[in-house]
């Protein structure tokens, strides 16, 4: 099972702000972040993004962004398209994370198989062989 989840992700920017070329400046300041592949510009307002989601989450870089000072779109489109991938995104890390941990247990414990043997039963003096409903009887 591969445990590196390569997302691709578009990043658009609002028109409106003192740096008409969000963009291209965005990339710049993306690119340092660990976890992040690769990022260009694919006009003035819009960025493509690649990273790895073990290390670092699209919420995690818009919040890098918006704390540098960039203005992403805030339409109500973008803001339920962002809601959506981010509730995916932590949903498949929590899955992912469950999944290593059941391997690692798995694999701890793959060389310490234990062997049950079964007890034989044996019917001894001091049983009383009479079925349960006459027990009470006596």
């Amino acid at each position: 099972m591969n445990h590196q989840l390569i997302k691709h992700r578009e990043i658009h920017f609002g028109a409106i702000h003192y740096n008409p070329n969000q963009a291209h400046s965005a990339v710049f300041a993306v690119n340092d972040l660990p976890g992040v592949l690769m990022s260009h510009a694919l006009n003035h307002h819009c960025i493509k993004i690649a990273y790895d989601l073990n290390r670092i989450t699209l919420s995690e870089i818009e919040n890098v962004l918006q704390n540098t000072g960039f203005h992403l779109d805030n339409s109500i489109l973008a803001k339920i398209k962002r809601s959506i991938v981010f509730y995916c995104e932590e949903a498949s890390r929590e899955n992912n994370k469950q999944e290593r941990l059941i391997e690692e247990v798995h694999n701890k414990h793959k060389s310490d198989v234990i062997y049950i043997r079964t007890k034989k039963k044996k019917l001894c003096d001091c049983r009383d062989h009479r079925p349960e409903s006459w027990r009470q009887y006596l």
